[in-house]
């Protein structure tokens, strides 16, 4: 298999590159991969943690994400970057809907849910507060509309303009406005009704 020469990683890749690299995975080339994996790894990992709450499961879930698509790639249909990262998060959100029929077939608790692993600078008040917080604003995440919620996703924790989210949607890039302006108008209502 062909030695790619070494590759600037505060770059991105062209188009042709990365077509060339998506070509090359569908073969099962080695290289072709470990340069599509860095590139997509975070932004999985983003959309995966905005819908679950826990760093370890959604490392888990972005794993498997990324399992099930080596294991896909020689029928991937696409090339171009969004192509790709959409046919992920649709691999992702297959993933997560598995995690949840799991969970409601055989509901687990935590045998200690305030402890988290991480940085112990904040103090038991403040991730009290800051799980509250997620808390809340995932409820409301789940008021909303399906595409709504992809669409705050993918604007917010993505950090996708809306001509990147209206490409992995197949909407306008004015249908994106649109709904990202009403998804916000619900999510203030539902965050501060006494505002409303």
């Amino acid at each position: 298999m062909p030695q790619d020469p070494p590759r600037d990683p505060t770059r991105d890749p062209s188009k042709e590159e990365f077509a060339d690299w998506v070509r090359r995975a569908r073969r099962f080339d080695n290289v072709a991969w470990d340069r599509l994996y860095p590139f997509a790894v975070p932004q999985v990992y983003r959309y995966v943690s905005s819908k679950i709450s826990g760093v370890p499961e959604a490392e888990d879930i972005t794993e498997e994400v990324f399992l099930g698509a080596l294991q896909g790639i020689a029928s991937l249909r696409t090339a171009d970057q969004a192509g790709f990262l959409g046919w992920l998060f649709q691999i992702a959100r297959h993933k997560l809907a598995d995690r949840l029929r799991r969970q409601y077939r055989r509901p687990t608790e935590p045998l200690d849910p305030g402890l988290e692993i991480g940085d112990a600078a904040p103090t038991p008040e403040d991730r009290a507060l800051q799980r509250d917080l997620q808390r809340t604003v995932r409820a409301a995440l789940a008021e909303l509309t399906p595409e709504q919620h992809e669409v705050i996703v993918m604007k917010f924790a993505l950090g996708y303009d809306n001509a990147r989210v209206a490409t992995l949607l197949g909407r306008s890039p004015g249908a994106i406005n649109q709904l990202q302006h009403r998804a916000l108008g619900a999510l203030r209502r539902l965050l501060d009704p006494a505002k409303v």
